[in-house]
């Protein structure tokens, strides 16, 4: 099991979120978000249900455009041009269960330069994957690995990971983590969405907590670590 270190140099941001409100209807699904996240990093994105993890992470990967205030993407607003170097990968299926791996492949071969055709095969060779088998014949959690090898065998400057063991048994998440951790790029940002905290949190370097559409902690888990003397789980069984 690989241990993740923390580098103390801070890094550069490559998203940069200012004032961010979004509703649906008469709901505030995120209210005045501020957030820098570095370059180089791999951050836990936590929070209760319902707490806008996965808004921001829409937002973010350019899937969500109306809204107010200011989010840049290496510089960029979520588009065309932010979405070439952001891999994002959703919490359920995002293609039709009729389809293999193969048919999606050639789909992410033709838009994403930045895709590695031999690493995907790889990592669906380790997690014991046929490319040609329909994701109707699947397990939620072979559906998973699928589309975190997917996420994972681009060479994208920032990655959105919306939980991305939720489908998977509790035997193979070790070596998902693993498998995220041997393709991670050192000039690459990671953020990662889950509850499964007590699991993933080897991987982080930091977390950002929400709470009914705010932002309540940003800050390294050692730190929090510290403050709280305990675990990052225990922690945040008190945050929430």
């Amino acid at each position: 099991m690989e241990e993740r270190k923390l580098r103390l140099v801070e890094n550069p941001p490559i998203v940069k979120v200012e004032n961010l409100n979004k509703t649906f209807g008469s709901v505030q699904a995120l209210r005045d978000v501020d957030l820098e996240i570095p370059e180089g990093r791999i951050i836990g994105l936590l929070g209760p249900n319902g707490s806008g993890k996965t808004t921001l992470l829409k937002i973010l990967a350019g899937l969500y455009t109306t809204y107010t205030g200011t989010v840049l993407i290496d510089g960029e607003k979520p588009g065309a041009k932010s979405k070439a170097h952001v891999a994002y990968l959703p919490d359920r299926p995002a293609f039709s269960l009729n389809r293999t791996a193969e048919d999606i492949l050639e789909i992410y071969v033709e838009f994403f330069e930045d895709f590695n055709r031999e690493r995907f095969m790889e990592l669906l060779d380790k997690f014991e994957i046929s490319a040609r088998k329909e994701f109707k014949e699947m397990s939620k959690g072979m559906i998973d690995k699928v589309q975190i090898s997917f996420a994972m065998a681009r060479n994208a400057r920032l990655y959105l990971l919306d939980e991305p063991l939720g489908g998977v048994d509790v035997a193979a998440r070790d070596n998902v983590l693993d498998t995220i951790l041997e393709n991670f790029d050192s000039k690459g940002t990671i953020l990662v969405a889950t509850h499964l905290i007590s699991e993933i949190e080897r991987l982080f370097d930091s977390v950002i907590v929400l709470k009914e559409g705010q932002v309540t902690m940003n800050a390294p888990c050692d730190d929090i670590r510290e403050k709280y003397n305990s675990t990052l789980e225990e922690a945040m069984k008190a945050i929430f």
